[in-house]
């Protein structure tokens, strides 16, 4: 077992060759420590998010259980599967496995799946192709439901209609139940474009965060604190919200720079927030009454610290434009001057975080946000410390922005 700092406030523990029974019960393990708010299976380590002393665990982690899911076995590329064994071998066969969540990954909580046969196993695409969500696919000897509409390299052998984004958890067991009925492809499911008291009347990027973090945490706890009672919260991109009351209210709107505007609004009356000046994102909130407008002072959003590793490639200073590729999911870097890194070819996902920066093969980075996949297979070269996140929410294409990374033993001075 080596633990190496993710961040300041995370641990990636690399458990070696170890079973998915052995990893489960390693992350049960870990969970009972004091201190320990999140547990994150990879392929063989945990990533182990802190809190500050004496903080638990607050949410509850639901028992790992069995899913029972039909599967028209159906796949574009199921024939080059049947040529090694006839179709009711293979689907009698198929009925009797029991297939279990290794780890998640990917994006929407795709499922890592033990258990799928050795003699099936087949090597990923050469290429990717669009896939549709529910479709089952294998790569190698690892098996997976796409729990999106994506890109894929993986063979798909079948679909089902059971709606799998974000269902399972590591541990699940999943029994496949083969099917001749037609599957049909399941509604994507969609944002709510309204509240308890307004409609979205126009805005393409703003949503509601319901039970979603939000990116710019700070922006949204000042909005948040300017309203009260039944507090309801908007997070809006490059350009703010149109809204349509439906009841009375009060709103409070965060732009980049921390400046909070509050107003009380009408039932019939619209509200238009216009262009998001300063940075990316602004936050409003809808309460019943006027809560408490905080004064913060913030730092220079194009100075983002942080610590290397936990995959440590010696890192220091790195400038970077910011692309046009850029969501809730990540932020893309481009370094102005190349890495010069070497990138293993065989590095196994491992956990991630809000902040984590990868090293893409094309040399580019990427910062996550707060819908960034549960783990990842690529170099983790810095953590941004969690007092600088907000500073990736507010990143806009075109600007220059400089990654500061330092060792724990000498983590640079924070500056919000």
């Amino acid at each position: 077992m080596k633990a190496v700092p993710a961040g300041d406030n995370a641990l990636l523990v690399e458990l070696g060759e170890v079973s998915a029974e052995e990893l489960h019960r390693a992350a049960r393990a870990m969970r009972a420590q004091p201190g320990v708010v999140e547990v994150i299976p990879g392929h063989s380590s945990l990533y182990v998010i802190r809190g500050e002393a004496g903080v638990s665990r607050t949410e509850a982690v639901r028992e790992p259980r069995e899913h029972r899911l039909r599967v028209a076995f159906d796949g574009p590329d199921l024939p080059e599967l049947l040529a090694r064994v006839p179709r009711e071998e293979f689907l009698a066969r198929v009925a009797s496995l029991r297939l279990t969540v290794r780890y998640l990954g990917f994006r929407g909580g795709f499922a890592y799946l033990d258990g799928w046969p050795e003699e099936w196993a087949m090597p990923r695409r050469p290429t990717s192709r669009p896939v549709m969500a529910g479709s089952f696919a294998v790569a190698g000897s690892v098996a997976g439901f796409y729990p999106i509409d994506t890109p894929g390299g993986w063979n798909v052998l079948g679909r089902t209609d059971a709606d799998v984004e974000d269902a399972f958890v590591p541990g699940d067991t999943i029994v496949l139940l083969p099917t001749e009925l037609d599957i049909r492809r399941r509604q994507a499911r969609r944002l709510p474009l309204h509240t308890n008291r307004a409609e979205l009347v126009a805005s393409p990027l703003a949503m509601v965060l319901e039970n979603r973090a939000p990116f710019d945490d700070i922006a949204a706890a000042l909005a948040l604190r300017a309203v009260q009672r039944d507090v309801e919260l908007f997070e809006c991109a490059m350009t703010g919200p149109r809204l349509r009351f439906t009841r009375d209210a009060v709103t409070a709107w965060c732009d980049p720079a921390l400046n909070v505007r509050v107003q009380r609004v009408r039932a019939g009356e619209e509200l238009a927030i216009g262009r998001i000046a300063g940075g990316l994102r602004g936050y409003l909130a809808l309460g019943d009454e006027e809560g408490i407008v905080a004064k913060v002072a913030r730092g220079d959003r194009h100075v983002i610290h942080a610590w290397r590793g936990p995959h440590d490639v010696g890192l220091g200073e790195v400038e970077c434009d910011v692309t046009p590729q850029l969501d809730r999911v990540g932020v893309r870097l481009r370094p102005r001057t190349p890495l010069q890194v070497a990138i293993p070819a065989d590095l196994r996902s491992s956990g991630m975080q809000t902040g984590t920066v990868q090293l893409h093969p094309d040399g580019s980075l990427v910062a996550m946000g707060p819908d960034h996949p549960v783990t990842g297979g690529y170099l983790q070269v810095m953590t941004v410390l969690t007092a600088e996140r907000w500073k990736l929410a507010q990143l806009v294409p075109g600007e220059r922005v400089t990654l500061v990374a330092s060792t724990p033993e000498a983590p640079a001075a924070v500056s919000r």
